[in-house]
């Protein structure tokens, strides 16, 4: 999905940019890159996960040779290459990457260059927040296949449309994730990983779990002689009266049951 937005996104910004100045729509690769001119000494960065990209053309030959090729053309120092085979762009234990975020700090890396959006992440708020870094560290983010640059209007116009995205389906995912927990409590159906005290778990089903509803109403008639919670807690702990874990019971944990409970 993180790729077929990000595709949408630079097409729309070059389709804005057509519609502002059509003298200008034709941005070439050299002129969309000029703010590189002051960069001097720059680092690259290469992933690949599967078999299958080698053979789409995202192989470790190609991503380094597309990178030194650009270093060329634009006269850049490049430190180094840092890789990362056969680990997904989900992951986050990527020696190479890390290392790479730990050695640009404090140091005097002006740029980083990358084959394509995606070896930095499928992620979608990874790679913003990775490019975001980045730029507090005042270097320039480039990607070739996209012809992306942290530091021109386009790249900027691309990482604000990025990161109202990323808002929109945190946002989304999280109205998902409330409707499905109502739709499972509706049917009386297991709706998050910890089920409240007077409940048990039968399948994917939540039935009453007897002895738990008797410790709640022991203890909500202790509530109503105005028990403090440490007092009932220790009631119920004297009483060999376990809480749902077989555990002691203690204040805090009286409250919880008591506020969150399916008697209330």
């Amino acid at each position: 999905m993180f790729i077929e937005i990000r595709q949408q996104c630079w097409l729309w910004s070059k389709l804005h940019i057509s519609c502002v100045d059509k003298d200008k729509m034709n941005i070439s690769f050299s002129e969309i890159i000029k703010t590189t001119n002051k960069m001097k000494k720059v680092i690259g960065y290469i992933r690949v996960s599967t078999e299958y990209q080698k053979i789409k053309g995202n192989s470790v030959k190609n991503q380094i040779q597309s990178i030194k090729n650009y270093c060329s053309v634009n006269d850049l120092e490049l430190v180094k290459i840092y890789e990362d085979k056969g680990i997904s762009g989900m992951s986050n234990k990527r020696i190479g990457l890390n290392d790479m975020f730990d050695n640009i700090k404090n140091s005097d890396i002006e740029g980083l260059i990358v084959y394509s959006l995606s070896r930095l992440g499928r992620k979608l708020k990874d790679v913003i927040d990775f490019i975001d870094v980045l730029s507090k560290n005042d270097i320039r983010f480039i990607s070739l296949k996209e012809n992306f640059n942290n530091n021109d209007i386009v790249g900027k116009l691309m990482f604000n449309i990025l990161g109202s995205i990323n808002e929109f389906e945190v946002n989304l995912l999280s109205q998902r994730i409330k409707d499905v927990k109502q739709y499972k409590k509706n049917r009386n159906e297991v709706y998050c990983g910890n089920i409240l005290f007077g409940k048990k778990r039968i399948g994917k089903k939540l039935v009453d779990n007897t002895d738990e509803l008797e410790t709640l109403k022991i203890i909500d008639d202790l509530r109503k002689q105005n028990l403090s919670y440490n007092k009932i807690s220790k009631y119920l702990n004297d009483n060999n009266i376990l809480s749902k874990e077989n555990c002691q019971w203690y204040g805090s944990s009286v409250r919880s049951v008591y506020l969150n409970g399916v008697l209330k």
